[in-house]
Parts: C-alpha cells; sequence; structure tokens
C-alpha cells in the first residue's frame, strides 16, 4: 500500500462487482435442474439414457465475469449427458435428439436457438444457458466425456469435472481457510459454507485477469487469449497466495513459465488431458502468443502504476480503467454496461412465536447436534440444488433437513418446526414432528413467505442429550 491506497481492497472489490449476483446463480441452477428432468421424463426418447446435467467452466469454478459491454448476459456452459455408447449414435443424431426433446416443451422450445455445436436456451437480462450433448468416455479417466466437433463429425475428449477438481486442489487450503473463516463468523460447521459461497485469491485473480483482456482486445481479435488458457496458467502459477494483490502481480510474472516447450511446440498441457494442447493454436499463428506476453506486459505496467499512485482517488480511479471496471454513473458502467440491477427479495421479519410448544423432555445436553439443510426442486428429488444458508429461498421449494450429532445410537429425533408471519397465519405450526426420509431426516417445503425456524431435539430413553438450536429458514415474499 503506497499513501492512502489499498489496491488489494481496491482489487477486491473490482473483482465482486463482475460477480454473477446469487440469486441469477441459484435461478440458473433451478432452470437447468428443471432441463434435466424434462429431458428424463417418461415419454421422453431420451429416457432410456438416463439424461443428467452439470455445469461446466466458469459456473462451474467459480470464475465467472460480468459480461462487457450493454447487452451482455452471463453465458453458463452445461454439459447434458447421455449413458449412450458411441458406436449406438453419431454426432448429429445426438445433438439432433437433445433439440428435438427441447423443442417439444412448450416453456423450452420459445427460447431455444440452435448453434453448431450446441442448443442455447435464453433469458433475455439474465443469462442463457449453452445446452452441450455428450456421451460417456469409457476409454477415458473417470467422468471423462466425448463431444462433438463443430461440423458434427468427430468425437472430442474432454473432462470438466477433472478439470475442475483439478483447479480446486490448487487451492484446496485457502479454500478451506476462506470457509472455516466464514463459518466461524457465521456460527455454523464448515461443511454448512458451500464451496461458491467464497472466493479465493485464484478465483478473484482470474476474474481480474479475464476482465482485462476483455478490455484490452477488441471483440473478434483472433489473437485474444482464450480463456481456459488464462485460467490453466494462472492456476499453475498460484501458490497459496491469501492476498489478491500478491496473488495477481505473482500470477502474471510467473504465467510464462508454465509454457512449455515441446519438439519444437508451445504447449499449455490440459492437466485432465496431458494429450491434450490448449495452446495448439499458437504454432499455427505464431502472434497469438506474442499477443498473450504483450497483454500481460501490459497488465504488470498498469497495476505498478495504480499502486504506486499516492491518491486513493487517482489510483482507484487509473485501476479501474484499466479493468474496464468504473462506478456507476447514471445507472450505467464507465465500459457502457448496463448496472446488473439488484432484485428486492423481501423475506417479512421473524414476527410472533408465541404459538411455540416447550419441549417436554428433561434436557441434558451432553452430546453434540447440528443439523444441515438443502434445497430441492421437489419433496423427495434425489438431487439438491443448493445448501440451505441464510440467503431467502423461492416459495414452493422443498428443504431437506439432516442431523449430525455424536450421540450413541439407538435414539429418536423430534423435529420442532416454528413458521411466523402472516401468510403463516392460518397454519401455524409450533409442535414436534418425527423425522422422515429417514431416521435423522425431515423434509419441509417453503410454503409461507416469512421467517421460520426449526430445531432438532436428540432423545435417549426418554431424556433430550443433544438439540441442535435454532436454524432459520427466510422465504422471499
Amino acid at each position: 500500500m503506497i499513501g492512502t491506497f489499498d489496491i488489494d481492497s481496491e482489487l477486491n472489490d473490482l473483482a465482486r462487482s463482475l460477480d454473477i449476483p446469487d440469486y441469477l446463480s441459484e435461478e440458473a441452477v433451478s432452470r437447468y435442474d428443471d432441463v434435466a428432468e424434462w429431458l428424463s421424463q417418461e415419454g421422453s426418447v431420451l429416457r432410456e439414457w438416463a439424461p443428467s446435467i452439470y455445469p461446466q467452466g466458469s459456473f462451474r469454478l467459480g470464475t465467472m465475469v460480468r459480461p462487457l459491454g450493454p447487452d451482455g448476459e452471463f453465458d453458463i456452459d452445461l454439459v447434458c449427458r447421455l449413458n449412450v455408447a458411441k458406436e449406438r449414435t453419431t454426432q448429429a443424431n445426438l445433438k439432433r435428439s437433445v433439440g428435438g426433446r427441447l423443442q417439444e416443451s412448450g416453456e423450452f422450445g420459445r427460447i431455444l436457438e440452435e448453434q453448431r455445436r450446441c442448443w442455447t436456451l435464453n433469458y433475455p437480462g439474465e443469462f442463457h444457458l449453452d445446452v452441450l450433448p455428450a456421451i460417456p468416455d469409457v476409454e477415458g479417466a473417470d467422468e471423462s466425456i466425448l463431444l462433438t466437433d463443430k461440423e458434427l463429425r468427430l468425437w472430442q475428449h474432454s473432462s470438466p469435472i477433472g478439470y475442475a477438481n483439478w483447479f480446486f486442489e490448487r487451492m484446496r487450503q485457502v479454500l478451506f481457510e476462506a470457509r472455516e473463516a466464514l463459518a466461524k463468523s457465521a456460527g455454523v460447521s464448515v461443511e454448512e459454507i458451500p464451496e461458491w459461497r467464497v472466493r479465493t485469491p485464484l478465483q478473484r485473480s482470474v476474474q481480474l485477469l479475464k476482465r482485462h483482456r476483455d478490455a484490452s482486445f477488441e471483440s473478434g481479435d483472433d489473437r485474444r487469449p482464450v480463456s481456459i488458457i488464462v485460467t490453466t496458467l494462472a492456476a499453475k502459477a498460484y501458490e497459496g497466495e491469501a492476498n489478491i494483490e500478491r496473488a495477481l502481480r505473482n500470477l502474471v510474472a510467473r504465467m510464462p513459465r508454465h509454457v512449455a516447450h515441446r519438439n519444437g511446440k508451445w504447449w499449455v498441457e490440459n492437466p485432465a488431458n496431458p494429450q491434450e494442447n490448449f495452446a495448439d493454436k499458437w504454432n499455427e499463428k505464431p502472434e497469438r502468443r506474442e499477443a498473450f506476453l504483450a497483454w500481460l506486459g501490459k497488465l504488470e505496467r498498469e497495476i505498478e502504476s495504480a499502486r504506486l499512485e499516492k491518491s486513493a482517488e487517482v489510483g482507484s480511479r487509473r485501476l479501474r480503467e484499466s479493468f474496464g471496471v468504473a462506478r456507476p454513473l447514471g445507472g450505467m458502467m464507465a465500459d457502457g454496461a448496463a448496472v446488473p440491477a439488484l432484485r428486492r427479495e423481501h423475506v417479512p421479519a421473524l414476527a410472533d412465536s408465541g404459538h411455540m410448544q416447550r419441549p417436554g423432555w428433561f434436557q441434558r445436553p451432553v452430546y453434540r447436534c447440528g443439523v444441515r439443510g438443502q434445497v430441492h426442486k421437489a419433496r423427495g428429488r434425489a438431487r439438491a440444488l443448493w445448501p440451505l444458508t441464510d440467503r431467502p429461498v423461492p416459495k414452493d421449494y422443498a428443504l431437506r433437513f439432516e442431523v449430525d450429532t455424536n450421540a450413541p445410537r439407538p435414539y429418536e429425533v423430534h423435529w420442532q418446526v416454528v413458521n411466523t408471519g402472516v401468510e403463516a397465519a392460518r397454519d401455524l405450526r409450533g409442535g414436534f414432528e418425527a423425522s422422515n426420509g429417514g431416521s435423522e431426516v425431515r423434509w419441509e417445503t417453503t410454503k409461507y413467505a416469512g421467517t421460520h425456524w426449526v430445531e432438532a431435539f436428540v432423545v435417549k430413553d426418554g431424556v433430550c442429550v443433544a438439540r441442535s438450536g435454532r436454524r432459520y429458514v427466510k422465504i422471499k415474499a
């Protein structure tokens, strides 16, 4: 820090401004879960192939960046994996089958657009989902898949899950420490803090690198470094820095060292598939590598120039101009993009709970007890959408609560469900109910807007030997 300009704090704020808002992230997960359900419903021609959908790329890695420009939307890449052998289909048939099923839906058919390799579902003003059909790669590592090429002729090997696992391993300790700090401040266990709730200096640095790249190259310039090279070299260069400024400056300096030169060719190895070279186009067009190195040099100079500013105002302005992100001016960003509207999520405050019953057991809490919560599309649905946190949940979703206790078996779990507020007034609950879906599990539905809570009581031989404390649930109006 020089003078009064805290560049680390400024970089952190700048990176946060690039994030996809939580509510859009949750809506995207909910919508692609709907897609997966539609593809696998009874009557679907794809049902026998057990379709599943999962995110890949920046959405999975936590490195998504707000689009540059006034009309940009978040681009979310999805894999649509069908459990079919490559001998039983072709690239064209695979793509046509997925698109045909999506077109049969009134909801998806209206917003569906065909691309060369995938199908796009457009949600104007929010995001678009690119659904890329894929099949298992039985000759590859676990979770490997085969994708179609742009001409729908050849199978392409890929492993987005393997790549993501490698990326997260590069920052495993720092990520755990960040989750641990957040859990401590919130008074919950680390397990209750999902990885997407925190961002490490590596993730923030990748966001900043990609945004500076976007601001440095004209749209359509084929010398523009591709995201997979930027992300891979940044992760290879990361050495556990806990400070964003230090991480970013070190990554910029180290990234070129992780470009190999093999048999006369430049090589950036795919960590999930060592046979794949992300930099193969550099060998066809050397100007791409030259542009990459020149861009890193430009970024290094601009960070140093801003860091040396003695005025916080001037340093902040120079840094933000360098990244093409300035403070909002009249509803627009300096890059011409509309400021993302923050949706008002009104949740009625905790109301009168006089109807709550008192526990009837003798209290002797000698064991530990906690409650984990997950949000599901519907009760009993196997796949969770996201972990339950302090963020509000929409109406008409399902919640799955599970007790985590060190009390020795046998025991009984009793749940106290207390709802409050105007909407719940006609159906007030405050008593004790049994588990369902398993001895430690309780399912509920987000029916009434308001602030409510659940609490688990572990009862052994008529004595309450552990209780979880209240787990508050906020439901949007």
